[in-house]
């Protein structure tokens, strides 16, 4: 069957080539979000892996450190516990506990010890998190947050904090600060199982190579449906030609 190709108008060509630039540009966005996410998840995969460091103290914050092994030794000021809201795990409703611990020198410093259910929010309800006595403990550092417009506002005097503010969390609990990071601890099992550890997001969900596969295919879809369109059998061009006629 012989086809019949028609010239588009200005106007479609315009608002097809305009389509396509945009859905071009949004596919190639997402593939450069895609290698800076992969690049992000193995430089924290192989921060998190070298040895252990001591939590560093008296010293500016080093960004290149975020997500660096470290330990610390000291001792929880239990009495002081901080709950950092609205955080869930596996689909359930909790907090993390963030606990002071506290150096040789009566300085802090605060460690996110993993997620509590809400249900367990009292101390009196999980006896063994409170851990008296000296620890040694293991995670990865967290460089000191910043408010996101979209949260709350901490609340010191409801315990409810909402980012990790180390400068406000250290001076609710009536310490100095020995270091300006915060350490979350690794998945060590811990008697009792509360806190549970290990919440760092060390791996990050990554789904831009099938954002950009959908963004590529439908400037492909729309060049197919605008070639076949500008490409009908010639029959089709002779019925419309006759109904107008008709009409």
């Amino acid at each position: 069957m012989p086809l019949l190709t028609t010239r588009p108008s200005p106007a479609m060509k315009i608002c097809v080539g305009l389509s396509l630039v945009i859905l071009v540009g949004l596919g190639s966005w997402q593939l450069d979000r895609l290698f800076w996410k992969q690049g992000l998840i193995e430089q924290r995969q192989a921060q998190a892996l070298m040895t252990p460091i001591p939590v560093p103290t008296d010293t500016v914050v080093d960004p290149s450190l975020a997500f660096r092994a470290a330990y610390a030794d000291g001792r929880y000021l239990n009495d002081q516990e901080k709950y950092l809201m609205a955080r869930t795990r596996r689909g359930n409703v909790g907090f993390q506990l963030i606990t002071p611990l506290e150096q040789e020198d009566g300085r802090i410093i605060l460690v996110n010890r993993g997620w509590v259910p809400t249900e367990n929010r009292d101390p009196e309800t999980r006896p063994e998190s409170l851990v008296e006595g000296k620890v040694h403990v293991t995670g990865v550092l967290r460089l000191p947050k910043t408010k996101h417009w979209a949260q709350p506002e901490n609340d010191a005097l409801t315990n409810q904090w909402f980012y990790v503010d180390v400068d406000h969390m250290a001076e609710d609990s009536g310490a100095e600060l020995a270091s300006p990071y915060y350490l979350e601890l690794d998945d060590t099992p811990v008697a009792g199982g509360l806190p549970i550890g290990g919440q760092a997001k060390v791996e990050l969900p990554n789904n831009h190579l099938e954002y950009a596969i959908t963004w590529y295919s439908l400037a492909l879809s729309l060049i197919v449906i605008f070639v076949v369109y500008h490409r009908r059998p010639a029959e089709d061009k002779d019925d419309q030609d006759h109904n107008g006629q008709a009409a």
